[in-house]
């Protein structure tokens, strides 16, 4: 166990925040794990509008959100670390160890930057290739849970489920959950804002044996996992592994390149000769065969894309020039950039605090708010100790696709007036 890795995070919750040095050997003993009584999950939505390409309009997307107690959101990232060492065995005796690239614990060092520049110089060293990409539908809710046992009983080379392993699975699956505004509601009808506020969990022991009985609800369905668990993202690995398996042997038998990122998939299928005319309907017509030999496999229509690359263009179908984005950034055949959704978002957190910085300047007589502007939108925070900033990315973005470059990068570039346009908006509010 990497106790660096077990941090005390700071929500509440209906268990006390403890330290993973105090409950580390409950965890990793078996016998009070499979024992152990899982506390309900905590659940909210967080509703936003997304611009829809195909639709040419915004789209409400809903993101459900699940998190686990103190105590089980431990269990779960160890239990996690735990078969996610299996499946790596797995992937290696498969040979397909370098096709999944997202929830491993074997790939530290390289990030979407990497496993990105990877696929962009494949579709650069050919001639001229088809290009598929998909995402699945709701992944994580539509997980079946009887083949999802299957698999994992698979990775761990047993006949049934350790009674550990079982306890976990089954409240990972047949999960209950409360939804957080409820409780909120519940506890105002008896403590003030304030107490609620200062408090460590939500309830005494006697309040939660109350208030469960009738506020708690259940996934009775025979599918779907809570997204967000730590052990939820392995779990998707080891979901995929057979169709991770048939699409690689298919796609290397046409020397292409497959890799998949978590629920989004790329597939890259070198041509001989021209592309006008090629058939590459034969091709998707294998990742449907492969795709329905999996339960609950269903592939976004909107987000599934065919290009084609030659004489250095990226092209649609119909052979109009256009862009292939790729795990966060934009490639037209010949230039890398960060993608402009990324961009945007970067700029409208930006000028949002600065419209803080002028207000709280203007209300005070004196400039205000600017560190922390500085330290998490400007070049001032991108050498910091940490995470950094979106300037940080950029800059590590362009070291990393200029080694050994096949393309132009253009990602310093994109935020090399990030500067002047923080200070014009801080010297004229209006502008």
């Amino acid at each position: 166990m990497n106790k660096k890795k077990y941090r005390v995070k700071g929500y509440k919750h209906l268990d006390n925040k403890k330290s993973i040095e105090k409950v580390k050997g409950k965890i990793q003993n078996p016998q009070w794990v499979a024992k152990h009584g899982f506390y309900p999950f905590m659940h909210f939505e967080i509703k936003f509008q997304k611009y829809s390409r195909k639709e040419k309009q915004p789209k409400e997307k809903v993101r459900k959100i699940f998190y686990a107690s103190h105590i089980d959101s431990f269990i779960y990232k160890y239990y996690g670390d735990k078969l996610n060492n299996h499946y790596n065995s797995v992937v290696d005796e498969l040979d397909i160890k370098e096709v999944a690239t997202a929830y491993r614990n074997n790939l530290s060092g390289k990030s979407n930057i990497n496993f990105a520049k990877e696929v962009i110089d494949f579709i650069k060293a050919q001639q001229s290739a088809y290009i598929f990409v998909a995402d699945f539908t709701n992944f994580f809710d539509t997980l079946d849970h009887r083949y999802l046992k299957e698999k994992i009983r698979n990775v761990l080379k047993k006949d049934t489920l350790p009674d550990d392993y079982y306890n976990v699975f089954k409240n990972i699956t047949r999960f209950s959950y409360f939804i957080k505004d409820s409780i909120e509601a519940e506890l105002m009808t008896n403590y003030t804002e304030n107490e609620i506020k200062n408090s460590y969990k939500y309830f005494t022991e006697e309040e939660f044996r109350a208030f469960k009985h009738k506020n708690i609800y259940k996934n009775s369905k025979s599918y779907g996992i809570p997204q967000g668990a730590g052990i939820s993202s392995v779990c998707s690995n080891i979901y995929l592994l057979n169709f991770d398996k048939k699409i690689q042997k298919y796609v290397k038998e046409q020397k292409g390149l497959y890799r998949r990122y978590c629920d989004d998939l790329i597939i890259v299928i070198p041509i001989d000769g021209d592309v006008q005319g090629y058939d590459y309907q034969i091709h998707q017509k294998i990742v449907g065969e492969i795709k329905e030999q999996v339960p609950n496999l269903e592939i976004q229509p909107e987000k599934t894309g065919n290009y084609f690359y030659s004489n250095n263009k990226i092209n649609d179908l119909e052979f109009n020039d256009t862009k292939l984005d790729y795990l966060g950034f934009s490639f037209n055949g010949e230039e890398v950039r960060i993608r402009e959704k990324s961009l945007f978002k970067y700029y409208t957190r930006t000028y949002r605090k600065i419209r803080i910085c002028n207000r709280k300047s203007k209300e005070f007589g004196r400039k205000s708010y600017r560190r922390e502007l500085y330290k998490n939108y400007s070049h001032f925070g991108k050498n910091k100790k940490g995470h950094g900033n979106f300037l940080s990315y950029a800059e590590r973005a362009q070291k990393i696709f200029d080694e050994d470059s096949k393309t132009l990068n253009l990602m310093e570039t994109q935020v090399k007036k990030h500067w002047k346009n923080i200070q014009s908006r801080l010297e004229n509010p209006k502008s």
